[in-house]
C-alpha cells in the first residue's frame, strides 16, 4: 500500500501541476473564469491521471487501461472529483480566501477522496 501511495502522489502531483498550468493560461488568457478553468482543467489532467494510475500504480491489481467497466467507474470518480473540486473551490472564494489558497485546499479534499476510491473501487479487482 505505501508503495501505491506514493505512486498515487506522484502521478497526482504531475496531473495537478498540469490542471494547474492549464487553470492559469486559460484564466491569464482572459479565456475562463477561474471555477470554469479549473474544472476544465481538471477533465483534462483526469485523462492523463486514469492512464497513468492504471498502468503503474495499480496494474498489480489488475488495472488496465483499456478496462471499461473500470474506466466507468473512473469516470464516476473524476465527475465526483469535479463537482467536489467545484464546489470546494467556491465555498472557498466565497469566504474570502485568496484564490491560489482555495485552490490548494479544494485539491487536498479531492486527493483524499480519489485515493480512497481508487483503491477500494476503481481500481480494485471485482
Amino acid at each position: 500500500m505505501i508503495a501505491q501511495l506514493f505512486s498515487f502522489l506522484s502521478i497526482g502531483a504531475l496531473a495537478t501541476l498540469l490542471q494547474y498550468a492549464l487553470t492559469a493560461g486559460f484564466t491569464l488568457a482572459g479565456w475562463l473564469p477561474l471555477v470554469a478553468a479549473s474544472t476544465v482543467a481538471f477533465m483534462i489532467s483526469a485523462a492523463f491521471n486514469y492512464w497513468a494510475n492504471a498502468r503503474l500504480t495499480f496494474a498489480s491489481q489488475g488495472s488496465h487501461a483499456g478496462n471499461r467497466p473500470q474506466q466507468l467507474r473512473f469516470l464516476l470518480m473524476v465527475a465526483l472529483g469535479c463537482a467536489l473540486n467545484a464546489g470546494l473551490l467556491q465555498v472557498a472564494l466565497a469566504l474570502g480566501l485568496h484564490p491560489v489558497l482555495s485552490q490548494l485546499l479544494a485539491t487536498a479534499g479531492v486527493l483524499a477522496s480519489n485515493f480512497l476510491l481508487s483503491r477500494a473501487w476503481v481500481f480494485r479487482r471485482h
